[in-house]
């Protein structure tokens, strides 16, 4: 089974960032600006506690309607990325229950995605607990220096809920603040039919989409254990999944596009991941494959 069509587009798209309207420092159509003159092919603005304008196309860009809402838990906090939202949202107060919000996001035909977890500091328990989400951030560009410690991988977080039965599919995102080395940084690349917020909604329902800082994820094929990955140039290949040991689970090969490995699932393996990397340490991340 190869998880990729051989003959549909991939867009390119970052699903988090900031505006003057919250605590951004360009404009909307500043930042609008930016992105469309990177190459991304869709975008969402999700300023705090404030809905971005209505889903529209712009000059060749999909713009999404986007909102981040946050809620304070004991030792954590729990931040909620909604995109392609309503402007029906304003109607309800969705600043106390975090699964209302995503239960009234997903209601109007919304997507929700939780944002850095491992920033803020979210538990296996939390996680677990939230149901209606689209995604997940393994990786925000703005949880790492200069802006913040290191907390933008949120692999092993995210690794541990997938052990106890919660699993996520993968974003990475910019939380653009600052544009100023954070913005640009790190996407999530969509195979849809074509580029409206249908038919990237219906791709990324289906698990139709990895994410990256650089490298590209050409195709993942399963076949029984097997699980094979073609990529561009990368040093090395990593398949993680709930074992914490597996035999070849790493491969080392300058300048590789390809690289293998046989699951265990007899020996209790239930999801692989793939992260890609090449020579600059940047990576890119499949979804979990649920075995």
């Amino acid at each position: 089974m190869k998880l990729f069509d051989t003959d549909k587009p991939f867009f390119k798209g970052n699903l988090h960032c900031h505006t003057t309207n919250s605590d951004g420092k360009l404009t909307p159509e500043e930042c609008k600006a930016f992105y469309r003159e990177r190459g991304y092919d869709f975008l969402s603005i999700t300023d705090h506690r404030k809905l971005s304008e209505e889903t529209h196309m712009e000059d060749g860009m999909l713009v999404l309607c986007g909102m981040e809402m946050d809620y304070y838990l004991p030792g954590e906090v729990v931040h909620l990325v909604g995109v392609g939202l309503s402007q029906e949202l304003n109607q309800h107060d969705v600043s106390r229950n975090m699964q209302s919000y995503i239960d009234l996001a997903n209601r109007y035909d919304g997507r929700v995605i939780i944002a850095h977890p491992a920033w803020s500091l979210n538990t296996v328990t939390t996680l677990s607990g939230l149901h209606g989400l689209t995604a997940a951030e393994i990786y925000n560009s703005a949880s790492t220096y200069p802006w913040n410690g290191d907390r933008a991988d949120s692999s092993n977080v995210l690794d541990a809920a997938a052990a106890h039965g919660t699993f996520f599919n993968f974003v990475a995102s910019d939380d653009s603040h600052w544009y100023n080395g954070e913005a640009g940084r790190s996407f999530t690349m969509v195979q849809a039919d074509e580029l409206t917020r249908e038919s990237l909604f219906k791709a990324i329902d289906e698990g139709r989409f990895y994410c990256s800082q650089g490298p590209v994820i050409r195709q993942i094929t399963v076949e029984d254990e097997q699980i094979h990955v073609e990529c561009s140039e990368a040093e090395r290949v990593i398949f993680y999944s709930n074992l914490p040991w597996a035999n070849n689970r790493c491969v080392a090969n300058s300048g590789m596009t390809e690289a293998s490995y046989t699951a265990h699932p007899e020996n209790g393996e239930t999801f692989v991941r793939i992260q890609v990397m090449d020579k600059e340490g940047r990576s890119a991340w499949s979804n979990p494959i649920l075995l």
